[in-house]
């Protein structure tokens, strides 16, 4: 575990971001089992026994000019190369916040922030867990790590190694911006997909084809043209395959 981070497990609660909201930046709060936990526009998320549930408190620095829209796109990059080393075929980024493996969900990212100086990352990921109930109940199918890996980590340690990617991560992003980790992005999305963006106002569709400096979804249209679709317009990009 990077020197950076200290941990807090607690055996039950609503979510862990109601509890890392009580603690510092570089502060992993994990919980054994979330009651109430949720994702983007307060949809439920599943937090039974045996998956990661965990928020990672991370520092803001006010004046650093960095687009903090982009932690999610920095958390899902963060996920995916802690799980690069283990193998897992189809592994990719969904824009702005999902790991898929194929077109089954392995993982969520939902990111708040408590405090004017603090991020925290919550990463909700299906290890062990009890997927049956999930199934026909959520917009995607889901897998989970233990049936994907035949020797697959435990939770904790799997944890620390996240953890510890994260924070390097993360100091790229300080450093360099999303330009510091654009190369990692642009391998997590996989092949291009045609996508719809739907926004309040309108839906758009288009071939996904990457990020703008602030994170916002380019689409590549028929034409061949490219149209940027701010993300915070965006209620769901949705895939059409």
């Amino acid at each position: 575990m990077s020197k950076k981070w200290q941990v807090k497990e607690v055996d039950t609660c609503e979510s862990t971001f109601n509890e890392a909201r009580k603690q510092p930046a570089w502060t992993i709060v994990c919980a054994r089992q979330q009651t109430r936990g949720r994702g983007r526009f307060n949809r439920a998320w599943f937090g039974n026994t045996g998956g990661l549930w965990a928020t990672y408190n991370l520092p803001l620095e006010q004046n650093s000019g960095r687009h903090w829209g982009a932690l999610p796109l920095l958390a899902g990059a963060a996920v995916i190369e802690a799980l690069k080393s283990y193998n897992i075929a189809g592994l990719r980024l969904r824009w702005p916040n999902d790991v898929l493996v194929g077109r089954a969900k392995l993982a969520g990212i939902l990111v708040e922030r408590p405090a004017a100086g603090m991020a925290s990352i919550g990463i909700g990921i299906n290890m062990f867990n009890d997927i049956a109930q999930m199934q026909g109940v959520t917009s995607d199918p889901v897998t989970r790590m233990c049936e994907l890996l035949p020797a697959c980590p435990s939770v904790a340690k799997f944890r620390t190694l996240l953890g510890d990617v994260l924070a390097e991560m993360f100091d790229y992003f300080v450093e360099s911006g999303l330009e510091g980790i654009m190369p990692m992005l642009e391998a997590a999305w996989g092949e291009p997909r045609p996508v719809v963006a739907i926004t309040d106002t309108e839906r758009i569709t288009g071939y996904f084809a990457g990020i703008d400096f602030d994170g916002s979804p380019i689409l590549r249209k028929a034409d061949g043209s490219s149209i940027r679709v701010p993300g915070i317009t965006i209620n769901r990009l949705k895939e059409l395959i």
